[in-house]
């Protein structure tokens, strides 16, 4: 079974239902859903999405609510201390895309799911948009 690491940007098209982004996210959620994949995402992930629900005007309960639903199918990844230092000892050019690359790859992931492709190419790890993901599998 894979092991996929959500980035923020296809979570956050997931949980804000952002237009033409949110139906492939959705469509990746729900094989987690049928226990087809095991989701991951970082744990800032979680507060990057909040933050923007909030800036949106969504509900806190309905934030709450959204995010206690997601966190029942994707399971969030630790940043700590050595995820830090491999992210500064790295040759990624973007420092929070790679504090999710090593967050990721501590937790097990296979994959990572992103938009941003660009960001990961100092990347171990195949990285699909959501869209090529979801057609090969």
């Amino acid at each position: 079974m894979d092991k996929v690491f959500l980035d923020t940007n296809v979570v956050v098209d997931f949980l804000c239902e952002r237009g033409e982004f949110y139906l492939p996210a959705a469509r990746i959620v729900t094989k987690a859903y049928h226990k087809e994949i095991e989701l991951c995402c970082s744990a800032m992930t979680f507060a990057t999405v909040s933050y923007l629900m909030e800036k949106s005007k969504v509900p806190v309960t309905e934030i709450f609510r959204k995010l206690a639903d997601f966190s029942s199918l994707c399971t969030p990844t630790t940043i700590d201390r050595s995820v830090i230092s491999d992210t500064l000892a790295s040759t990624f050019t973007d420092f929070e895309d790679a504090m999710q690359y090593f967050s990721a790859k501590r937790f097990g992931a296979t994959i990572i799911i992103t938009r941003n492709q660009k960001d990961f190419t100092a990347s171990e790890l195949p990285c699909y948009s959501p869209i090529e993901y979801l057609e090969g599998n």
